[in-house]
């Protein structure tokens, strides 16, 4: 293994500052649990006060539960944070080349690379995150790696933060890479429009049965309330669901153009739980990795080193939106 250092460049600079960010589900899990936690301390301190002594001692058990379990997970996600962060600020990186023998996810969760050498690399993982309708975001985030295959026999460059252990990049000196821009096709066009189809049925669904519940609520007047609230707020749900992701694919069908990423599969790399079927999964192609959540799946069958193309919708700012598909070359 050869080791060398270098400075961090921009792209390395955005991936630590974004993936150092308390966002998404944690962040609502944060406010949810801190919430419930203040809550219960003010119903505490009446109970403490004797307005309420009864109920003293459930409260104080419920207090104690939900304080902990708050507590942890305010520490487990700054210290992540300040883990990450702290790749700044030597302002430096490692650049380890090694012939790969096995890679393999570590029982932590990290990146195992074993070189032919018998010398194993572990890195902290960065994925790209995802929008609610699986867009690739420009962010990162901390992951857990549950399974990555990949090229064996092959030199790589890891690019590794100094402090924190990052991997920033790996970099596949003799794979192949393109990407270019096409026009969209019809049968492209077709399958958009297929999707957006199904949102407008989730949309008359929604509106057909808020209709009817408010007849029939008049109708009843009152007798099944709970009941019509309910189914109420159900369908609220999937209205609410429904409109924006019928907007989203809307722009999409009014699009012109597609990115499409040819190139060899370096690594594919997963955080699906086997036992759950959920999670993510991603296909490092060259050195870039790309979610593989396509609008149509044609069942690709695809393996580290294999030629692909994914196709993604071309948004107007130019960036990839969501994947159309994949093909195994």
């Amino acid at each position: 293994m050869i080791q060398e250092e270098a400075p961090l460049t921009n792209e390395d600079i955005r991936l630590l500052k974004t993936a150092g960010r308390i966002t998404g589900i944690r962040w609502l899990l944060l406010l949810l649990f801190t919430a419930i936690t203040l809550v219960l301390t003010s119903l505490l301190l009446m109970a403490a006060c004797g307005r309420h002594a009864t109920l003293y001692i459930p409260v104080s058990a419920a207090w104690g539960v939900f304080f902990a379990i708050c507590l942890f997970m305010w520490r487990s996600a700054l210290k992540q944070r300040r883990l990450i962060r702290s790749g700044l600020h030597t302002g430096r990186k490692r650049l380890l080349r090694i012939r790969i023998k096995l890679l393999h996810a570590s029982p932590r969760g990290e990146l195992r690379y074993i070189s032919t050498t018998n010398e194993i690399v572990d890195v902290k993982a960065t994925l790209p995150d995802k929008s609610f309708f699986y867009e690739q975001r420009a962010s990162y985030h901390p992951a857990i790696v549950r399974n990555i295959s990949g090229l064996t026999g092959q030199e790589v460059v890891l690019h590794v933060s100094k402090a924190g252990n990052i991997l920033l990049k790996a970099e596949y000196p003799r794979t192949s890479f393109r990407e270019s821009t096409a026009r969209i096709s019809s049968d492209d066009l077709q399958l958009m429009k297929e999707k957006q189809s199904t949102l407008v049925k989730l949309f008359l669904t929604g509106c057909t049965g808020l209709a009817l519940i408010l007849l029939l609520g008049g109708i009843a007047r009152g007798y099944y309330s709970n009941l019509y609230i309910v189914i109420a707020v159900i369908y609220v749900v999937f209205f609410l669901l429904a409109s924006p992701a019928y907007y989203v694919y809307s722009s999409y069908t009014r699009s012109e153009g597609k990115i499409v990423v040819r190139g060899k599969v370096t690594e594919i790399i997963s955080t699906m739980r086997p036992d759950r079927g959920t999670g993510d999964i991603y296909y490092r192609v060259g050195d870039r990795l790309y979610l593989v959540r396509p609008i149509e799946n044609l069942d690709t069958k695809v393996q580290a080193g294999n030629e692909v193309e994914l196709h993604f919708i071309r948004k107007r700012n130019g960036r990839p939106g969501r994947m159309l598909y994949d093909i195994k070359c």
